[in-house]
């Protein structure tokens, strides 16, 4: 009998390509921003006034991809903050 393989340590295979590119152009927004509470505050706002959650859907508490973008979003906050060595540019 086979044993099932674990489950994978990211999100990422749930999320379709160009869903994946938005999320992490947000998060990354998000996270340089200096208010980045408040830049998601209106980004929020922006979803409830459009109504448009097939294009900001993510950024919503309940959303399937809420998660994933949590995850981007921790995630280049680390970065950010972690040192670099010397020489090395910033994206």
């Amino acid at each position: 009998m086979m044993e099932a393989p674990p489950p994978p340590t990211s999100l990422d295979h749930r999320v379709p390509a160009e869903e994946r590119h938005r999320i992490e152009r947000v998060a990354r927004y998000v996270a340089r921003d200096r208010d980045g509470d408040l830049a998601e505050a209106m980004l929020l706002r922006l979803l409830k006034i459009t109504r448009n959650g097939r294009r900001w859907g993510f950024l919503a508490h309940d959303h399937p991809l809420h998660p994933y973008y949590l995850q981007q979003k921790v995630s280049e906050q680390c970065r950010i903050l972690r040192p670099r060595p010397a020489g090395v540019a910033d994206r």
